[in-house]
């Protein structure tokens, strides 16, 4: 069954680098349940590879050039570009299902007075062994940092947040607020989000609008993730104050590398230190790799977070 022909609908997707993936995510693109759709692709700094992966679909998608200004403003201009009545966005990296706008314009039917819908994230079939477990912890990351969600009984939510890799908005509001902001990367989609419900405006989740999420797939990659990651949500501390749980870590591994400090002085280390490592083998599901990802993410985040605090 195909989305109402009524409803407009436009999908961005910004792309830069090689882009791997980017032949697999416009296939799935061109493969949606929907009458009336447009398909937007922002070349934000694709190599000739990605920019020759293109050539077969031609005629099939509008291609725009952001001249690599950014992803927040390669999404605005493509938005800015359309008269759709609903934004979809997600990433080159991402494989998104048949019914996906179907399941995100759900949202906008069962929430009447949201302005945004999201969905969920799944790991691609064939994503390697290491990405596997970088979306294990992401996704055991979720209840801090927002980023995955677990929501029982399919039922359809709101929320605070939804990440730019899977999210629609519609347009009209989209515009009048600005957009993503331009410049900010990741951590955009946080900030709009943030801006949009200090007006009172309405987000909401289905978990059933599903996109496929490569994870990073080695160790550097994963690093540089989650620098970025904390040094944009360092950043909008820095703007906005603490509002997300997520704000709070620095504080958290502060105290908990206090203890540690406090518990070798005191000759309880070995009980405080077993004890909080099967904390974690636990909550990890006694996963040795995504322990190992927790504690190195956690480093490399704070990083970031404090590079973000001080950036002009």
């Amino acid at each position: 069954m195909s989305v109402s022909s009524e409803k407009k609908i436009c999908v961005i997707v910004p792309a830069k680098g090689e882009s791997k993936n980017i032949i697999d995510c416009v296939t799935s693109l061109l493969n949606l349940e929907c009458d009336d759709l447009e398909i937007v692709l922002v070349n934000d700094g694709l190599q000739e590879s990605g920019l020759s992966a293109l050539d077969k679909f031609k005629g099939k998608i509008k291609i725009l050039d952001s001249k690599s200004k950014g992803p927040s403003f390669a999404r605005n201009l493509a938005a800015k570009n359309t008269t759709a009545d609903y934004l979809a966005f997600t990433d080159s990296d991402c494989i998104v299902a048949r019914d996906w706008l179907k399941q995100l314009l759900a949202g906008f039917e069962r929430h009447r007075g949201i302005v945004a819908c999201g969905g969920d994230q799944r790991l691609p079939s064939s994503a390697s062994g290491f990405a596997a477990q970088v979306f294990l912890f992401m996704k055991r990351a979720g209840f801090i940092t927002d980023y995955i969600k677990s929501v029982k009984n399919h039922r359809i939510v709101e929320v605070n947040h939804n990440p730019s890799c899977n999210v629609m908005y519609r347009r009209e509001i989209f515009l009048e607020e600005g957009g993503f902001l331009e410049g900010l990367w990741p951590g955009e989609d946080v900030e709009l989000d943030y801006r949009l419900r200090k007006k009172d405006y309405k987000l909401a989740f289905n978990p059933d609008a599903i996109v496929y999420h490569y994870p990073p797939s080695n160790l550097r990659s994963f690093f540089k993730m989650m620098y970025r990651y904390g040094k944009a949500q360092g950043i909008l501390v820095k703007k906005y104050g603490f509002f997300r749980r997520v704000h709070f870590l620095p504080v958290f591994s502060f105290l908990f590398f206090f203890l540690l400090v406090f518990s070798v002085f005191n000759n309880i280390f070995p009980v405080v230190f077993l004890l909080g490592m099967l904390s974690l083998f636990v909550y990890f599901h006694f996963c040795v790799y995504s322990f190992l990802l927790c504690v190195s993410g956690v480093i490399f985040w704070n990083s970031g977070f404090f590079k973000g605090l001080v950036v002009d």
